[in-house]
This record gives structure tokens, C-alpha cells and sequence, in this order.
């Protein structure tokens, strides 16, 4: 006869066995760095699809596009609403060869070049300069990691202004770590 107080957790390619069982150190360490990584990525696909099952897209990225950036047109931190990363961006000329501009960066992806990309939206606002401004929506899983950066751009050249990276900590956004780049001089003090 079963305990009724032991809720029971069907573990993929295995056995019915009790939560306390799933969660130990025993159950991880006897597997293989191989089902590690599919239990992982099983983990990693069930948050995503929560988050994109619980939210609405559409009123998010609307969202996005009226609290997501700064009077001055560059983007405000990213922010997480209902497991969706809200990544606002844009562009904006300082003149005919130069700019501003803030994105969010994945590793080697930019936000709207991301495999998990649910919406990517680019707006252009009227002016005597152009200014452009997208966000981009992401589902999120613990311990996922990113970077806003801002550079400005002059005769062809981005040179970086600041990044902020990130990461998803408990369903909210941690600041790991500022830089900006050092300023040189050729006077020493």
C-alpha cells in the first residue's frame, strides 16, 4: 500500500518515482552527463512553454514600446513579464554618419536573432533624424544570461558606451556586472 502523502513524478525514459527521490543528490549523481543535459533541455522547453501558454504576446510587445525607453530614445533595461523577457532597442542618428544605439545580446545572438524569438517588431518615429526603435520578446529559463549594450557609432565604427549583463534569477533579472570601456589618455596623473 502506497503513502497518499508522497506525490509521485514520472521522470522521462524511467520510472514513476516520489518528488524527494527526483530532487536528490543520489538521482543526479547516478546518471550520465548525457541524461543530465536531456533533463535539462526538458526543464529549459517546459519553462518556455509555460511562459509562452500564460502571457500575451501582442500586449506585451505594446508594452514594450510604451515604457521601454528613455526621453532621451534609448533603451530602458530589459524587464521579464509572465516568463517573457520584454528587449526593447533602437537606433538613433546623431547625424548622417553617426548614431546611438542599445540592443539585448545572447552570446553571439542579438535579440531578434535569437532561436526562442517569440516577436520581433521594428517601429520607425518621424523626425528630421531617423530614430528606430524594435522590442523583441523571449521566453526565459532560470539561469539564462544577457547583455544590453549601448554604443555609439561614428563613420562606420561602434565603439561600446557601456554593457549590462543579466541574469534570470528565481523569474526575475539580476545585474551580474557593469562595464564601460576605459577612457585613455596620454597624460598621466
Amino acid at each position: 500500500m502506497s503513502d497518499p502523502s508522497v506525490k509521485m513524478v514520472k521522470v522521462p525514459h524511467s520510472i514513476t518515482m516520489p518528488d524527494d527521490e527526483l530532487l536528490s543528490e543520489d538521482f543526479f549523481s547516478s546518471k550520465s552527463n548525457s541524461d543530465l543535459a536531456s533533463m535539462m533541455q526538458l526543464i529549459v522547453a517546459e519553462q518556455q512553454k509555460r511562459a509562452v501558454e500564460g502571457s500575451e504576446p501582442d500586449a506585451l510587445l505594446e508594452q514594450g514600446f510604451a515604457d521601454g525607453f528613455k526621453p532621451n530614445g534609448l533603451p530602458h533595461d530589459p524587464w521579464i513579464v509572465d516568463g517573457i523577457l520584454i528587449c526593447p532597442g533602437a537606433v538613433n542618428d546623431r547625424s548622417a554618419t553617426s548614431h546611438d544605439c542599445g540592443f539585448v545580446v545572447f552570446d553571439e545572438h542579438w535579440c531578434w536573432e535569437h532561436p526562442d524569438v517569440l516577436l520581433d517588431d521594428v517601429r520607425y518615429i518621424d523626425g528630421p533624424k531617423r530614430r528606430q526603435r524594435s522590442v523583441s520578446l523571449i521566453p526565459v529559463f532560470e539561469g539564462l544570461e544577457f547583455d544590453l549594450v549601448i554604443s555609439r557609432a561614428s563613420s562606420g565604427q561602434h565603439k561600446m558606451r557601456s554593457a549590462t549583463a543579466f541574469r534570470v534569477v528565481d523569474s526575475c533579472l539580476e545585474v551580474v556586472r557593469n562595464r564601460t570601456p576605459k577612457k585613455t589618455s596620454s597624460h598621466r596623473h
